[in-house]
């Protein structure tokens, strides 16, 4: 049957129909099927939610949620259409409507694992890992599948709890030695713990998951070349290429000086921003910022791959900063040179990952404005820079969003500052890089990079960080750079080494 339903098709039957093609994904077929009975189905709880299914599946999650509110009208205790009304806002970032579709869901069924596992999705995405550690433990006493291990392994690493981390994903790995998402999130866990030579080996999987499969594919010029795979470059050109986000980038640009002398030439390919401070800093025979333009090369390697290849145990952290120098733009108008020059950033990328919980709104930082001695500089870009037109008192901080095409504009920026304070995101990467004094504001648990306590970094000797102590509060954290602040501002000279 390739029409609607004729005439003479029971609803159920249809229903029944329409569901199956929706699961082989011919969501087309599927939709002209239910919507084929809709007038004489109307009060039919069973179509409006088989509706909603494949409205979801297409990503239309508005109409989804009509569907799916329909359904729960007719049919108040319909499990399964609460659980999916739920989904549904997980999708659009609406936790806590989510969680009360499951609480509603679970009290006319608590043995729905489906249920038990999207909240424990929404309390992790909340950051509320210990709820999601709960609600994960009672999903996998009904069912132990391996995708909601991975998620309770996730909600354990996010908690802190390492250990139960790991252990948890050895135990997915033992099951399937092949599972390309519990290998990356064991890389993870391993980060964490600072057990870098296994990490390295680990983090290598991710090429096989979802969004790198896809980042290949987006970048088909580089992949359709062979990988590098450990053998002898010396008269051979490579390729590196960029991953992630801008501060991943930043942060594992100090490998690429263990490539130089192994290589007869060093080329590169990186996300627009990055490209001319990467070719003032990193030695590189050339350079390109266009995928369909690049320079000949033999083999290509990711610049997170790096370190699995020469140096699995990241010894070079030890001596590898500061790694990115340049030469300092103009310098700041002589007015301003009197105070203590610190640069401000507030705002993750928002189109990067967690813009919503690193992000500090600009307005927090009035007690920091009011101090006396210093004078604030702005090197914020994308939407949070809006904030400035409001929060901007008398002209307390100095806008240069306009002079910061990139990321070199921005560290010649740098150059000239005393200081550094910004949300985690990649102007503190590359503050840490070029080894300028900067305090970190993080939030309560914090990327692998950041460990989970201490005050210190690794990876950036020049940081100093300022961690939340409850999610999404960061009245402490204001507290106690104002407090610092006003010690610095009265021994200004001490920066470098406070810093």
């Amino acid at each position: 049957m390739n029409g609607p339903a004729t005439d003479n098709s029971s609803p159920q039957s249809v229903i029944a129909e329409g569901a199956r093609a929706s699961a082989r994904g011919e969501f087309e077929r599927a939709l002209c099927l239910l919507t084929s009975i809709l007038e004489t189905a109307a009060d039919n709880p069973m179509l409006h939610n088989e509706l909603g299914v494949v409205h979801y599946q297409m990503g239309d999650f508005s109409q989804a949620q009509t569907c799916f509110r329909r359904a729960t009208s007719l049919m108040p205790d319909f499990v399964r259409a609460w659980t999916n009304l739920g989904a549904c806002f997980n999708e659009t970032k609406d936790n806590n409507n989510a969680i009360r579709c499951y609480r509603r869901a679970l009290e006319f069924n608590p043995r729905m694992a489906d249920t038990w596992g999207n909240m424990a999705k929404a309390w992790t995405d909340q950051e509320e890992f210990e709820l999601a550690v709960y609600c994960y433990r009672k999903a996998l006493e009904l069912t132990p599948r391996t995708e909601l291990k991975r998620g309770l392994a996730k909600a354990y690493r996010k908690a802190g709890r390492h250990d139960r981390s790991e252990q948890l994903l050895r135990e997915v790995l033992t099951e399937s030695p092949n599972d390309a998402a519990a290998h990356f999130s064991l890389a993870l866990t391993l980060l964490h713990e600072e057990k870098y030579r296994e990490a390295t080996t680990e983090l290598e999987w991710r090429m096989h998951t979802k969004e790198m499969i896809q980042h290949q594919k987006d970048l088909y010029p580089i992949f359709n070349r062979p990988p590098y795979k450990g053998e002898d470059l010396t008269d051979k050109t490579l390729l590196l290429h960029t991953e992630q986000g801008f501060g991943d980038n930043i942060q594992f640009a100090r490998f690429i000086r263990l490539v130089r002398p192994k290589v007869s030439r060093l080329v590169m390919w990186c996300r627009p921003g990055l490209g001319r401070l990467f070719q003032e800093c990193c030695n590189l025979d050339a350079i390109s910022e266009n995928v369909f333009d690049l320079p000949a090369f033999d083999c290509q390697l990711p610049l997170l791959s790096v370190p699995h290849f020469f140096d699995p145990d990241l010894a070079s952290l030890q001596n590898t900063t500061p790694y990115l120098s340049v030469t300092p733009a103009a310098g700041l108008p002589r007015s301003r040179l009197d105070n203590l020059n610190i640069g401000l950033v507030w705002g993750a990328s928002d189109s990067g990952f967690d813009h919503a919980n690193k992000r500090i709104p600009l307005h927090l930082f009035n007690p920091l404005l009011e101090l006396e001695g210093i004078c604030w500089h702005s090197l914020q870009v994308g939407t949070d820079r809006t904030e400035l037109a409001s929060t901007n008192r008398d002209g307390q901080i100095v806008d240069h969003g306009d002079e910061l095409k990139d990321f070199l504009a921005t560290a010649q920026l740098i150059e000239h500052l005393d200081l550094v304070i910004s949300c985690d995101t990649s102007v503190a990467h590359l503050a840490g890089a070029m080894g300028k004094p900067v305090w970190v504001l993080l939030k309560k648990e914090p990327d692998w990079r950041w460990s989970s306590v201490g005050e210190t970094s690794i990876w950036y000797p020049s940081a100093r960080l300022f961690r939340q102590q409850s999610h999404g509060d960061w009245s402490l954290v204001i507290k106690r750079l104002t407090r610092e602040l006003t010690y610095l501002t009265a021994n200004p000279n001490t920066v470098r080494q406070y810093g």
